[in-house]
């Protein structure tokens, strides 16, 4: 059966841009053939904390590797922002409070991954604390 995909508008303003040879900023599930919403599927209140929860690891997860070797693509880039759009939507539907649960749980998980000190760091450092971890992380590729 042939499903009846419909744009979705959390993708208007992150197309990718490209010449042929080369392509800056495609990302399938943002602005390619993935990206597309499915007209008779509707998602239950425990699929859309769910999505929240993946969206938010994806949004946590550029954020960290931006903060570890403060570099990121436009790819990249095009999945925060559209990550932010899709808890947003969802936020409507369900309420700030139930989507910052599924928010704080994704980033208990996440931060569990991750070692210790530099999740410390990332998640409380001052400035100060962040520049001189980021420095350190520099240094170890030398």
């Amino acid at each position: 059966m042939t499903q009846d995909f419909r744009s979705c508008p959390d993708s208007e303003g992150l197309g990718s841009h490209g010449n042929g040879r080369i392509t800056i900023g495609y990302a399938s599930e943002v602005n390619g053939p993935d990206s597309g919403e499915v007209q008779d599927f509707v998602p239950t209140r425990h699929e859309l904390i769910q999505l929240v929860k993946y969206w938010a690891t994806l949004d946590l997860d550029q954020q960290f590797y931006f903060f570890l070797y403060t570099q990121t693509g436009s790819g990249e880039r095009r999945r925060r922002e559209f990550a932010r759009r899709r808890i947003s939507r969802i936020a409507a539907i369900l309420g700030a409070e139930e989507v910052r649960k599924a928010i704080d749980e994704a980033e208990q998980e996440y931060g569990k991954t991750i070692d210790p000190r530099a999740w410390s760091i990332f998640m409380d450092g001052t400035p100060e604390d962040r520049d001189a971890f980021q420095d350190e992380v520099q240094r170890s590729f030398s």
